[in-house]
C-alpha cells in the first residue's frame, strides 16, 4: 500500500479495535497492540510513499504495544523510523533508552530491535520509515542499534523536525520525480545528527573520482545518477549538488562525453565497418534516433552526414 487514508470511524464500533490493530501493523510495520475492545478507540492514518521511504501521519487515543522477535521476523525489510510528536504524549523504550516524548520531540528507532511504546495522551505524530540501506548510503558506517533521541529544538535538529512536519503535510503533492530528493534532504540531516563527527571526503576529491567513474562506464546504458551515487555511498541529491559547482548538470556532462566519443569514432577509419547505430549503442545511448537528435542539436549536423563529410 503505497498511499492511503484510513480512519477507525469508518468501522463498526465493535470492530474498531481489531481493525486498528490490523491497519497499524500493515502501515507501520508489524506490532502487537493492546487496545481495550470495549473502550471507544479512535485512530486515523494517512501514508504516502516517498522515493523508497514512507511518510505516515497517525492520530490515536490511548493504546500501547510492542515489537519483539516474532514481530521483527514478520517484518519485510530493515528500517529505521524517524518519529516526531506533533501533539500529545508517547512513552518509548528500546534497549537502554526509555523516553517520554511530548509535542516537538523527535526520536530515531530501529526496526530490528525490540521496542515498547505507550500512548499516554491522545497523540498526533508523523513518522518517516527509512530503509536502513538508504541511511547507510547517506552516512557510511553509521550504527543505529536502538532508539536515539534527537535534539529537535535547535540547529540541524530543528531543521530536520521542521522538514519532517512539512513532509507530513505535503508529501502527497510532491511529484514522483522529486520524491527521492525530498526524502534525501531529511535523511542527510538525520545522518549528521546521529554522527555529527563523521568524516567526509572533500567535495573536490569526490567529484574527481566521479569524473573517473563516468569515463570508465560511459558505455553502460544504466549509468544513472542514482547508480553513480550508490557506487560512492552518497545520495543523489549530494551528487547533483557537487555537479552544480561545475556550472552544469550530471546528465548533461554524461551526454556530452558520450557525444564526444561518438563523434571521434565516426571518423575513425578502423571503425568504418560499424554503423552509426552500432557506434551510438556502443557509447550507452538507448537508441539511434535519440543519439541522432542530440548529436544534431549539439553539432548542427546529423551523425551520418558528419561521417560522410569528414571522409
Amino acid at each position: 500500500m503505497n498511499t492511503g487514508i484510513w480512519s477507525s470511524g469508518s468501522q463498526p464500533a465493535a470492530l474498531r479495535a481489531e481493525a486498528a490493530r490490523a491497519m497499524l501493523s500493515e502501515v507501520h510495520l508489524p506490532w502487537s497492540l493492546r487496545i481495550a475492545d470495549r473502550d471507544p478507540y479512535d485512530c486515523r492514518l494517512a501514508w504516502q510513499g516517498l522515493g523508497g521511504c514512507t511518510v505516515i501521519e497517525c492520530s490515536s487515543t490511548q493504546l500501547s504495544g510492542y515489537r519483539d522477535r516474532p514481530e521483527i521476523r514478520r517484518t519485510e525489510g530493515d528500517y529505521v523510523g524517524l518519529l516526531l510528536v506533533l501533539a500529545g504524549q508517547e512513552r518509548v523504550r528500546q534497549g537502554d533508552v526509555a523516553v517520554t516524548l511530548d509535542a516537538g520531540d523527535m526520536l530515531l528507532w530501529d526496526s530490528a530491535e525490540p521496542l515498547q511504546f505507550e500512548v499516554r495522551k491522545p497523540l498526533r505524530k508523523v513518522t518517516l520509515l527509512i530503509p536502513r540501506s538508504r541511511l547507510d548510503r547517506a552516512t557510511p558506517g553509521i550504527e543505529v542499534g536502538g532508539a536515539v533521541r534527537l535534539d529537535s529544538r535547535a540547529g540541524l535538529g530543528a531543521l530536520a523536525a521542521g522538514h519532517l512536519a512539512s513532509l507530513g503535510r505535503v508529501a502527497r503533492d510532491i511529484p514522483v520525480g522529486d520524491a527521492p530528493l525530498a526524502a534525501d534532504i531529511l535523511i542527510d540531516l538525520v545522518g549528521r545528527l546521529v554522527d555529527p563527527g563523521a568524516e567526509t571526503d572533500q567535495p573536490a576529491d569526490v567529484l574527481s573520482r566521479v569524473f573517473k567513474h563516468i569515463e570508465q562506464h560511459l558505455e553502460d546504458p544504466q549509468l544513472t545518477p542514482s547508480r553513480i551515487a550508490a557506487a560512492f555511498g552518497i545520495t543523489p541529491r549530494y551528487l547533483h549538488m557537487l555537479f552544480a559547482q561545475t556550472g552544469g548538470t550530471l546528465s548533461a556532462y554524461i551526454r556530452s562525453r558520450r557525444l564526444a566519443c561518438v563523434r571521434r569514432d565516426l571518423v575513425d577509419p578502423r571503425l568504418a565497418h560499424f554503423s552509426v547505430t552500432d557506434i551510438a549503442l556502443r557509447w550507452g545511448f538507448s537508441d539511434s534516433a535519440h543519439a541522432s537528435r542530440v548529436f544534431r542539436r549539439s553539432f548542427g549536423i546529423a551523425p551520418g552526414r558528419y561521417r560522410i563529410l569528414q571522409r
